[in-house]
């Protein structure tokens, strides 16, 4: 029996094995034969495990693009303030730190933007498994959900929701 080569074929690495523990119950890596889950462990002394799933088994990907909600309303409270600093009568002799504000107003513009994050949902022997980008590393993670949809849209796994 031969074993032909593209079958076990690296797809992308989600979570690299340094930031396992920070991103238990997320998927970690996949390959054409296989995908790696890091699942949670309580009360161990290591805090998570990895568990391979057969690609066999999948039956479909989705994809979305979440905004961070969270980090929009902050960020545009923090524009408010700053603005209402800005407008307000400061009496005579008070020393506002001008700098500062406009550093805040500059990280509260750039939060009200958006962060956006990727998240992949795999359906794998009836379970749900999901990867989820953090809100900064949208850019840096576009060529590993770039590369998982092709693999999606060639397998005919891909269901698309952007």
């Amino acid at each position: 029996m031969t074993v032909d080569a593209s079958e076990h074929e690296h797809i992308a690495t989600l979570v690299h094995a340094d930031e396992y523990a920070r991103n238990a119950s997320q998927v970690a890596n996949l390959s054409t034969d296989k995908l790696v889950f890091i699942k949670r462990k309580e009360l161990a002394l290591k805090p998570f495990e990895l568990v391979e799933y057969e690609m066999r088994e999948c039956t479909a990907i989705s994809y979305e693009v979440k905004w961070a909600l969270l980090g929009m309303v902050f960020g545009t409270l923090l524009v408010l303030v700053i603005l209402f600093i800005f407008a307000s009568d400061v009496p005579a002799g008070t020393q506002v730190p001008v700098g500062a504000l406009a550093i805040a107003l500059v990280a509260g513009a750039v939060l009200m933007r958006g962060p956006k994050r990727h998240r992949l949902t795999f359906e794998i022997a009836g379970k749900r498994l999901r990867w989820q980008s953090k809100a900064g590393d949208f850019k840096y993670k576009v060529a590993s959900v770039n590369k998982v949809l092709a693999f999606a849209e060639s397998r005919g796994l891909l269901n698309a929701r952007m």
